[in-house]
This record gives structure tokens, C-alpha cells and sequence, in this order.
């Protein structure tokens, strides 16, 4: 399994509550949805932690391959996303990682 991780760092002058409500709203995850090759759409709002002040939250779009996933990043439908993701991120400190899944236990 392939991974893209976002580490969601909210917009200056929007309120956590706020941004988070917009993430899971009708109208960001409906452009998620359309990603090519998305098998999986993981949503987590930061609850505590040592980093949960910096970070929001954390999404997990799931892909079958890297191939999917790398044809996913490079699509029109991403760019999409992440022109939405404008209205509610500081995008310059929103992260996106490529990662491989590796089920340790489970």
C-alpha cells in the first residue's frame, strides 16, 4: 500500500474549529474523492500529543501502488484539491509526504 500523509496546518485567522469543519465538508472531500486511483480516505483531527498545537490534523489518501499514487500527485484533480485546500490551510506550512505502508501489527 501506498501513502500520501498530510500534516494540515490551519489557515492564519481561521479558527481550528473552522478549518476543520471545512476539511470534512461536502465540498473539499468531493474533490478528494475524484483523486484517480484513491482507495482510501482517512481524515484525523488532532486530539493531544507533543505536535497537536502545530498540526490540525493529519490526512491518509491511500493508493494501491507509488505508480497510482505518483499519477495521483501529478493530476489535474490534485491541483484541484490543493487550490481548495488554500481556502482553509496555511499551505506553506501544510506537509505532504509519500510514504509505504508496512502493517507492523494486524
Amino acid at each position: 500500500m501506498a501513502k500520501l500523509i498530510l500534516l494540515l496546518r490551519r489557515r492564519s485567522g481561521t479558527t481550528r474549529e473552522q478549518s476543520l469543519t471545512y476539511w470534512a465538508s461536502g465540498a473539499h472531500t468531493e474533490l478528494v474523492e475524484k483523486l484517480p486511483g484513491l482507495q482510501k480516505y482517512v481524515q484525523n483531527a488532532t486530539t493531544g500529543g507533543s505536535g497537536a498545537s502545530d498540526c490540525d490534523g493529519v490526512g491518509e489518501l491511500w493508493f494501491d501502488s507509488e505508480a497510482a499514487r505518483d499519477q495521483a500527485l501529478d493530476s489535474p484533480e490534485m491541483a484541484q484539491v490543493l487550490e481548495n485546500g488554500k481556502i482553509f490551510l496555511d499551505m506553506d506550512r501544510t506537509s505532504i509526504l509519500t510514504v509505504s505502508d508496512t502493517t507492523v501489527v494486524g
